[in-house]
């Protein structure tokens, strides 16, 4: 994996192969004092929570150092019993309009809320990496007035319990590494949206068929350099 580092290999991918490097939440951030800190907002990402009384609410937290738009993504694992579940989540920052939440507000942040009540019929999303599907309740792009420190929190109006995701961020890239961690997390993922545990995902073998005709091709390419009459390493 070094070697490949080492040649600037990279694999960026579509929506159509990975939707977002996920995270799954532990149930503590669950204040904008214990927020999931996220370091590039514009890159596209899913943070999995389930609220519970303990855990009635979602944070995220994050800086920018420059005015931009924010894209948030809000869903529900595809399951019978959250058919009428509807959270909805906010963007709290500096520059924005004065908000009231029936949650705490950072003094001196204004806000933009984003119910759901409204939705009858959420948009279906199958994502093929993990094979889940989800309902996706409402996407929005989110002006940020000026630099500063902002949150994302979502939560439940009505005090229901259920599964929501909040998805960040609208670029799609992917490392090596990045696939090798969500292979470590696919199976939780798979366990939020209450399905079985599945196999390798099909996208995955021409992927590793590439990978595997590099190492070959660098392979042959040291052999041939040790060939060479009088070269040395």
């Amino acid at each position: 994996m070094k070697r490949f580092a080492s040649i600037g290999f990279a694999l960026v991918v579509t929506q159509g192969a990975l939707a977002h490097q996920p995270t799954m939440s532990d149930g503590t951030a669950i204040g904008p004092d214990s927020a999931i800190e996220l370091d590039d907002i514009q890159l596209s990402r899913v943070i999995y929570h389930e609220i519970t009384e303990a855990a009635p609410s979602l944070w995220l937290t994050f800086d920018v150092d420059r005015p931009q738009s924010l894209f948030v993504s809000l869903g529900l694992p595809l399951l019978d019993r959250l058919e009428n579940f509807r959270p909805a989540f906010a963007v709290l920052g500096p520059g924005l309009p004065a908000i009231e939440l029936p949650i705490e507000v950072p003094e001196g942040l204004g806000g933009v809320l984003f119910a759901t009540d409204e939705v009858m019929e959420p948009e279906v999303f199958h994502e093929p990496f993990s094979r889940t599907s989800s309902w996706i309740l409402r996407e929005e792009y989110v002006d940020l007035p000026e630099a500063g420190t902002y949150f994302i929190v979502a939560f439940v109006p009505s005090g229901d319990t259920g599964k929501l995701w909040v998805a960040p961020g609208d670029r799609e890239e992917f490392t090596l590494a990045d696939i090798v961690k969500l292979s470590g997390v696919l199976g939780e993922v798979r366990a939020f949206h209450e399905v079985a545990g599945g196999g390798f995902p099909c996208f995955l073998f021409p992927l590793a068929a590439v990978l595997m005709l590099l190492l070959a091709l660098l392979l042959l390419g040291d052999g041939a350099r040790r060939a060479v009459p009088g070269k040395r390493e």
